[in-house]
């Protein structure tokens, strides 16, 4: 993909299917069979008072979907009617399932296979239409009926579109229109939906406009449902998944250009699948129309489709201002429908859906999404994934180890015009992709007394009076979209140690308050994501300010990510220890020995006294190799995180693929036997034994950077256990089962030899 078309991406739909309370079970992901599931407002976390206000704003007939079940409708919302274009989605569809079939080649095979007239019309312009794809056509770029070339401009135009689908209809599928709903629709999507109300292609009749869909709302919302899911409907595959994600994150870049109007010849006998008018040119882009999708894009001059909506919110949308239509929420798990709505009047105006959106992200109440990066409710000093997948009931564990750099991630580069870089971010993410390593730390702001340049900050012209850069948040998504699905945690710092912005003492005035909020609504549909305020906070900011910065993140998150904050040199974090938002201390702690972190780390733990999580995020020379290797599992015995200082990726071997898939050694090991359920007892250490963790249930894990002895434990309880023996440095790992530990102290020779580094983790047998 060229650089034009991937800064051109508006969004990318993120990996979220339903929300759950911090706490709960994950809900059992839900479909509908012969009819909806039912449920209330309130059992699905919404507000039902604003669900009243939409309805009303909306008129019209329509329903509300959450988590899979039905929980809110108005009017007659079982009556199908005519969609006009929010029909377009389910060409797109029906088209993706004709290349999944085999019945095309590709999205790019040629029209004119399927109707040779193409290629005997406009002489004068070089037979042009003889060009035109599939994918022209799927994307409204064919120019049929106007003069440019197919892909050379963008034309909103029924002419184009009832030849798609005639084309698509009754050559590709071989149909006719008498069984088009049959041998198409009900047979490729609405059967395998089971929708209710017969949906048709005939909405008006055979012979008057033929392609037309007429679907009632309720049945729509499944159409939705099945975006949500990413083409999965109850265990079947409908559409495979990349291909569901690219309709909804793929829309023309903002600066595409329109048609200029100019008639063109078409067929003799084209007939219109909606508007009459020739040239047909109805509206633009706005960098948001992604295979007949709407997408919450930008337009060219950055302004966003619908600025108050979740960013990742797509729409099937018809007649003027969208009248007609579905939307879907992935971040919230929601799907709205409606149909013969009052809904504005002039078709060039953005759609005045905004407000709706609006009042929708309001209704739903905070929730983590389904396994993502949340305090463990049982204990706030943990972080554990919101999931479960042994169906114990307890949340499953989290580690996060990996570079704590490059604090510049975001303004590596060459600066473009618009704000945008070329630099080497997708490259640091590619390579970081199946090694483990799970995190990256940066900032946004690094201007203003930080220690970027004037150019390190998203707004326009990188001047906070004019607001936020829409192209540069824009690529950001980009970047943290596909940390998010490598699951790489994104560590993001509002400002960068010294940034200031706004001079407001301890208050967070009205620009700074809209510029959190619009930054922490933007990326927080994102999994693997924590706020932090700001490095050193304290060569800047009073801890009141900050208290305030993170009560903004807080109330702006729609799922209650972590935050947490960083401060100079130090181990005491008292000013923040009872604070409701802040619940990770970012520590900053400059020793040079691995033992020597490990005994910060204690330190700082026992001074939370479980108040806070801590993640040793910075500490001066921490090398590479087994230098950084020893100082993470100091830390990770200590019961911290530990992200590695100066892994900046400045040249290819810094850090490493080695470097990196240690960490990812460490996180697999210590996730697997249970990190977050486990404390430091090094008391408990013998023999070779320098770090020790264990739990409540009696797992020990031992660690020995090089021992000259064997390992040992002073206090196990007594039994039968399993032993796995790991070697850090190449994931080596030997098991030995049914070890009979008694009253004393036990010790054990590693079986990779004396000086070899060595962990051990040993566990009841009897689970």
């Amino acid at each position: 993909m060229g650089n034009a078309r991937i800064l051109g991406i508006a969004l990318l739909l993120s990996a979220v299917l339903s929300g759950a309370r911090a706490g709960e079970t994950p809900p059992k992901i839900v479909f509908p069979g012969e009819h909806w599931e039912t449920a209330t407002p309130a059992e699905s976390g919404l507000d039902e008072s604003l669900l009243n206000t939409i309805r009303d704003y909306l008129g019209g007939r329509g329903c509300i979907i959450r988590r899979g079940r039905l929980v809110y409708s108005w009017g007659d919302y079982t009556s199908r009617g005519d969609v006009a274009s929010a029909a377009k989605p389910w060409y797109s569809f029906l088209l993706f399932r004709a290349v999944e079939e085999g019945l095309l080649p590709s999205l790019d095979a040629k029209v004119e296979t399927f109707e040779p007239r193409l290629r005997d019309i406009n002489e004068s312009l070089g037979f042009k239409d003889s060009d035109i794809t599939f994918r022209h056509m799927a994307n409204q770029t064919s120019c049929y009926g106007v003069t440019e070339k197919p892909g050379e401009a963008f034309d909103y135009n029924d002419w184009q579109m009832s030849l798609f689908v005639h084309a698509l209809i009754l050559k590709v599928y071989g149909a006719s229109w008498a069984t088009a709903d049959e041998k198409v629709l009900h047979a490729r999507l609405t059967d395998i939906l089971q929708c209710e109300d017969a949906p048709t292609l005939l909405a008006f009749g055979e012979g008057n406009r033929n392609g037309r869909l007429a679907v009632s709302p309720r049945d729509f919302a499944r159409f939705g449902l099945l975006f949500l899911r990413k083409g999965d409907w109850n265990g079947r595959q409908v559409l495979n998944r990349e291909t569901i994600e690219m309709a909804v994150t793929d829309p023309l870049p903002p600066r595409f250009p329109r048609t200029k109007g100019v008639e063109a010849q078409m067929l003799p006998d084209q007939p219109s699948i909606g508007s009459q008018r020739i040239p047909d040119n109805q509206t633009d882009h706005f960098g948001s129309y992604s295979w007949l999708w709407w997408i919450n894009g930008v337009d060219r001059d950055g302004r966003r489709r619908w600025p108050d909506a979740p960013i990742d919110a797509f729409a099937a949308l018809g007649h003027a201002n969208g009248q007609r239509g579905m939307a879907v929420i992935p971040g919230l798990d929601i799907v709205i429908s409606w149909n013969d709505t009052t809904l504005g009047e002039r078709p060039d105006d953005p759609p005045p859906l905004n407000e709706m959106f609006r009042l929708l992200g309001k209704a739903a109440k905070p929730e983590p999404l389904p396994g993502q990066i949340i305090s463990d409710p049982a204990d706030r000093s943990r972080l554990v994934r919101n999931s479960d997948e042994n169906g114990d009931g307890v949340p499953d564990s989290f580690f996060m180890c990996g570079p704590g750099d490059p604090e510049n991630f975001l303004y590596r580069g060459v600066l473009n015009p618009d704000g945008v870089r070329t630099g080497d971010q997708s490259a640091i993410i590619e390579k970081m992709k199946g090694t483990g390593a799970n995190c990256l730390y940066f900032q946004a702001v690094r201007s203003h007394d930080g220690d970027g340049d004037a150019s390190h900050n998203p707004f326009i012209g990188n001047d906070p009076a004019r607001g936020l850069n829409e192209f540069v948040l824009n690529q950001w998504e980009m970047w943290f979209r596909e940390m998010d699905r490598a699951n790489i945690t994104i560590f993001l710092f509002i400002y960068d140690d010294g940034a200031r912005i706004w001079d407001t003492g301890d208050e967070v005035g009205a620009q700074e308050r809209a510029f959190i909020e619009t930054l922490v609504k933007r990326f927080s549909h994102h999994a693997n994501l924590i706020w932090c305020v700001a490095e050193e906070y304290d060569e800047t900011y009073t801890a009141q300010r900050v208290r305030r910065i993170a009560s903004v993140i807080r109330g702006a998150d729609a799922h209650s990510h972590p935050i947490a904050v960083h401060k100079l040199n130090g181990l005491a974090f008292d000013e923040f220890a009872d604070d409701p938002c802040i619940g990770l201390f970012a520590v900053q702690y400059n020793v040079a020995r691995p033992d020597q972190l490990h005994d910060g780390v204690l330190k700082a733990r026992a001074a939370a006294k479980g108040r806070y999580g801590v993640i040793m995020s910075e500490a001066e020379d921490y090398g590479f190799g087994h230098s950084a290797r020893r100082k993470n599992w100091a830390c990770a015995l200590g019961g911290a995180h530990a992200m590695a200082l100066g892994w900046t990726f400045d040249s290819p071997d810094a850090p490493s693929l080695d470097d990196l898939k240690d960490c990812g050694r460490l996180i697999r090991f210590l996730e697997s036997a249970g990190f977050g359920g486990m404390i430091p007892r090094d008391e408990m250490r013998a023999g070779a034994a320098q770090y020790v963790l264990a739990s409540a249930r009696g797992d020990y894990i031992v660690y020995a950077a090089a021992p000259d002895s064997p390992l040992g434990l002073k206090g196990m309880r007594p039994g039968m256990y399993s032993l796995l023996w790991f070697d850090p440095k190449s994931g080596a790992e030997v098991k030995v089962e049914s070890v009979k530990i008694g009253d004393e102290h036990t010790a054990w020779e590693s079986p990779f030899g004396r000086g070899n580094e060595t962990v051990l983790l040993a566990r009841p047998a009897c689970r």
